[in-house]
């Protein structure tokens, strides 16, 4: 039980790691009032939920993880290749895609350790429900 949880929690703190690189590389490129807002209060829920799942990982005794080296790099040369050519549209639909790959990961650590706590599994609810909210915010941005 106390394996599971380190390492969905684990999976958890890669991810918003991910996510936090993603948003903190676009935010700068965005010029709508709105969209950027929306990305300054999706950062602000990944730093709460981050510091929750670090808590929770040393109070167990586990090790925050962080994204793959490969993983970082790929996600930096597309956004910023992808950026240097677009504008908001385009910073949209890469939030929408990062969080849509955030979720199919997040789901996959989720039933690949069904044993974690309570509190982890709740963890990773909200961090799903986090991804799922920011996804379809960019909607009216694409």
């Amino acid at each position: 039980m106390q394996q599971d949880t380190i390492h969905l929690l684990a999976d958890c703190s890669a991810g918003i790691k991910m996510a936090l690189a993603t948003i903190d590389g676009i935010l700068p490129e965005v010029r709508d009032y709105t969209l950027r807002e929306k990305l300054k209060d999706s950062i602000s829920t990944h730093h709460r939920l981050q510091d929750r799942t670090q808590q929770m990982l040393r109070d167990l005794g586990g090790q925050d993880k962080s994204p793959s080296p490969m993983a970082r790099g790929m996600s930096w040369l597309v956004t910023n290749a992808k950026m240097a050519l677009g504008d908001d549209t385009t910073a949209a639909y890469l939030v929408a895609d990062g969080c849509d790959m955030g979720v199919k990961s997040l789901c996959r650590s989720r039933n690949r350790y069904p044993a974690a706590q309570r509190e982890a599994q709740d963890l990773a609810e909200q961090l799903i429900d986090c991804e799922e909210t920011l996804s379809a915010s960019m909607r009216p941005f694409l």
